[in-house]
């Protein structure tokens, strides 16, 4: 499992949203998140970060109403969803060592 940091993980999502209806990051930064289509396209653009994101870390973040939402520059977007992914790359480091354990324990039972 790979974790990125702010500045890979911010062009990782750039880099989707120019892709992605060809979309113009340059401008698109400057606008709200609101501003940037419709909620079906802004839904199927954090779809496409979190695909990218299982395909190069192994996991990814869930799409909500939450961060279809906000009301706020798409550089708000970008870091919530940068801590979202944050939050669940720790839940599974954490996971990993409880099973670590538990298979420990199991092997000297």
């Amino acid at each position: 499992m790979n974790r990125l940091d702010f500045e890979s993980y911010r062009s990782m999502f750039l880099e989707c949203m120019s892709k992605f209806k060809r979309w113009e990051t340059s401008v698109c930064c400057g606008n709200k998140w609101l501003e940037l289509g419709d909620d079906e396209s802004r839904r199927q653009l954090l779809e496409a970060v979190s695909n990218e994101l299982q395909e190069s870390c192994g996991y990814g973040f869930e799409v909500n109403k939450r961060l279809l939402s906000v009301d706020g520059p798409v550089e708000s977007v970008i870091i919530q969803t940068f801590h979202e992914f944050n939050t669940i790359y720790l839940l599974e480091k954490i996971n990993e060592k409880i099973k670590a354990r538990l298979n420990q324990a199991d092997r000297f039972n």
